[in-house]
């Protein structure tokens, strides 16, 4: 399930209109213009136009409804729900995503400047190596450098939750390929 959030003020009408979402999504959007509001209906989004008019208003309003529905969560919800922000608003996303990471909620920043989509996705700096990794072995792989790059770990973050995984029997060698280690 995604919370996409858009920034209509930032991205436009045209933008809005390109958001994708399922029926079971929730879309919040923040906007004073009735054109929004017709596409809104049209699309059954949320369209949320409660705020003070003036400069980052609408910003504000945003990191405070993002706010308010993380804190209605479950932590165990964070794992799936994803978090979205179609904004162009560079403070904005940071804010977003400075959220996002306090709780250790997946999100995405969309950027649409100039009709080119440019996402960025989270890695979320609150989860330790160990769950990084223990994460990555669905299925047995090999612990080497690329899973170590893919996970954005450093050498030593990489070989110490290692040890500290197979220590603690979370780890394993795989029975088909001792190359390959799996979850115990």
């Amino acid at each position: 399930m995604k919370m996409i959030f858009v920034d209509a003020e930032n991205i436009g009408l045209k933008e809005l209109e390109k958001v994708k979402a399922t029926v079971i999504d929730k879309v919040f959007v923040f906007s004073k213009l009735e054109a929004v509001q017709r596409v809104c209906e049209k699309s059954l989004f949320l369209y949320l136009s409660e705020y003070p008019t003036g400069a980052n208003q609408a910003d504000f309003y945003i990191i405070a409804y993002l706010s308010r529905v993380l804190l209605s969560l479950d932590k165990k919800q964070f794992g799936t729900v994803n978090f979205e922000l179609y904004s162009n608003d560079e403070n904005l996303v940071s804010a977003f995503e400075f959220q996002c990471e306090q709780v250790g909620a997946n999100f995405k920043s969309i950027r649409t400047k100039d009709d080119t989509v440019v996402q960025m996705t989270s890695v979320q700096k609150n989860v330790s190596p160990q769950d990084k990794i223990f994460s990555a072995l669905k299925s047995p792989r090999p612990l080497d450098p690329s899973l170590q790059k893919q996970l954005g770990l450093s050498k030593s973050d990489f070989s110490k939750a290692i040890n500290e995984l197979t220590k603690s029997k979370k780890i394993q060698r795989s029975a088909e390929s001792k190359r390959k280690w799996v979850r115990c």
